[in-house]
């Protein structure tokens, strides 16, 4: 059977369109690190010129995995809370296939314990957040599958119900990627908690959601990303529920914000790196 392509839509905004532009872009950004055996990751989805070195580094640990189940952000706020897509995903570096078994029984074991989780293709089809990751695993290597899933609106105890099942599925041939941003600051945001020594109060600021993140509390992390603009909110309190279920380490990698490219941080978003083994 032959799925259905979801189309690149970001090409050309958030990562070159070219396919050898792409290619020469990510070979800058992923590094030849020694591979560690990563289950679990956070990583950003911004504009590659603002988070790619981060992303980078992060993508530059994993051993690839023959699955990758990636925990995107529904920027849009339609649909369920938990959104599964069929869809292949294609990118200028060619087509990711789903791996569409293994995503039905998911959202099986999911509605049995009660969550909102469905098949929703349209919320999927603005969203970046899962497709800007794609290039990088496509980079690292042929032959994988990918399950792209989409989360909104979740409470603490739903977090916690879907970080008990897709612990499960956890293998040495299966990992999961969040994709988020951490604080987004500014008027453009909506989100002006401070205005004097603002980079060094948004780092602080994230700082503490990641303190929590890599002691893995992940009543912390959702308590705590909620006064703030983390978009990933849910996924990284999933993450961080799954290594503490999983007795995982983990580890910042790195964390910058757009405002240090620039010299701006008048309207500044924050990116971490953060690995769990």
């Amino acid at each position: 059977m032959i799925n259905e392509v979801r189309k690149e839509r970001f090409a050309g905004m958030f990562y070159p369109a070219k396919k050898e532009g792409l290619e020469i872009e990510i070979r800058k950004l992923l590094k030849n690190e020694n591979k560690q055996d990563i289950s679990l990751a956070i990583v950003p989805h911004a504009g590659y010129i603002y988070s790619g070195k981060i992303a980078g580094e992060v993508f530059s640990f994993i051993k690839q995995k023959k699955t990758y189940i990636i925990l995107g952000v529904n920027h849009s706020g339609e649909g369920n809370k938990v959104n599964f897509s069929l869809k292949d995903f294609s990118t200028p570096l060619g087509i990711v296939k789903n791996n569409n078994a293994l995503a039905e029984r998911i959202i099986e074991k999911l509605k049995k314990q009660g969550i909102d989780a469905g098949i929703n293709e349209q919320v999927h089809e603005h969203e970046h957040s899962i497709e800007v990751q794609l290039p990088f695993l496509q980079m690292m290597g042929e032959n994988f599958y990918f399950i792209p899933i989409i989360l909104s609106n979740l409470e603490y105890p739903e977090c916690l119900k879907i970080a008990e099942c897709l612990s499960e599925f956890l293998s040495k041939d299966l990992m999961i990627l969040v994709s988020s941003d951490f604080t987004h600051y500014g008027e453009s945001y909506g989100f002006v908690p401070f205005s004097e020594n603002v980079k060094n109060n948004l780092y602080n600021l994230d700082r503490n959601v990641i303190s929590s993140i890599v002691k893995m509390n992940s009543r912390e992390v959702y308590e705590k990303s909620g006064k703030t603009t983390i978009c990933g909110r849910y996924g990284i309190t999933i993450a961080s529920e799954i290594a503490g279920i999983k007795k995982m380490k983990a580890k910042l990698i790195s964390y910058s914000s757009s405002g240090d490219i620039f010299g701006d941080y008048t309207n500044s978003v924050g990116y971490a790196g953060v690995v769990f083994s």
